[in-house]
């Protein structure tokens, strides 16, 4: 039975794209893995320090999925005494955690009454969704799935943060600076108009401010993705699988011929270190 080095099993789990968005892993089949895990490491970062600020966080199902609906990641008060909605300043709380505020986005057709307030009917703070690349495919479940979120900050005055890690012409985000970036995260807050924050291809995910009520805290999205791709190894799963293919590419025409070019150059680069040290550890 073969043993295999620990810089051999190292450079496995980091796959091609170290630090990054892997363009193959957003298929439906190898995100779905990650899915759970990326929310469970977001969950890691802030747990205790919620806890020590009075708040709760908890994972349920997603706002995503038909029946059940409630999001990946929830925070709650700890205390049993609802609070009404404040009036702070989201971006100069961000930037005093050094995580990036984004930008604003005029107010969408569907979000044209944030600035109506109801009263409070639950003590749910702030839900946090992994947009999964299968729930952008159905219009009908996408309109679903905005109708909950307007519920939410509209009748519940929640906050939402939307992480979108796959690229794709569909976006559950109803503004043209969406589509100005390969991923993003959304952050909507009850009264303000939704602020964005774009990353383009090959480009960290940037920390961000989890929005709690009239205070912040950072979360670190990349560290959290990193996280759940070595976890399931879906570099050796893609790998064994032959799936680091140019026909097996997701969304092949959302990037440029030179980043297409670039992709495959670093897959090659990647399995030919692989193949070496493989043959190393075999010669070992």
């Amino acid at each position: 039975m073969p043993h295999y080095s620990p810089t051999y099993v190292e450079h496995l789990k980091k796959g091609p794209f170290p630090g990054h968005v892997d363009p193959w892993a957003e298929a439906a089949h190898y995100f779905q893995q990650i899915h759970s895990s990326i929310i469970d490491g977001l969950i890691a970062q802030c747990s205790s320090v919620l806890l020590e600020m009075g708040y709760m966080v908890g994972r349920e199902a997603s706002l995503q999925i038909v029946g059940g609906r409630e999001p990946d990641i929830f925070v709650q008060y700890a205390m049993n005494t609802p609070k009404p909605p404040i009036k702070w300043d989201y971006e100069t709380a961000a930037a005093e955690v050094l995580a990036e505020p984004g930008f604003a986005l005029a107010a969408e057709v569907e979000l044209d009454a944030l600035h109506i307030h109801s009263q409070e009917t639950g003590q749910l703070v702030t839900v946090v969704e992994l947009i999964s690349p299968g729930n952008k495919e159905s219009p009908d479940a996408m309109l679903d799935y905005r109708s909950r979120r307007e519920d939410l900050l509209l009748n519940k005055h929640v906050n939402v943060v939307e992480i979108d890690l796959t690229r794709s012409v569909k976006r559950l985000v109803l503004h043209k600076s969406v589509h100005r970036y390969s991923y993003h995260i959304a952050v909507f807050l009850p009264g303000y108009d939704p602020r964005l924050i774009g990353m383009n291809y090959r480009e960290a995910f940037k920390r961000f401010a989890l929005p709690l009520r009239g205070e912040v805290i950072p979360l670190e999205t990349q560290v959290a993705y990193d996280g759940a791709y070595q976890l399931l190894t879906v570099a050796a799963q893609l790998d064994h699988n032959k799936g680091y293919r140019d026909s097996e590419m997701p969304f092949p025409s959302l990037m440029t011929t030179e980043q297409h070019t670039e992709a495959l150059r670093a897959v090659d680069v990647w399995s030919k270190e692989l193949e070496r040290l493989r043959g190393e550890s075999s010669n070992g």
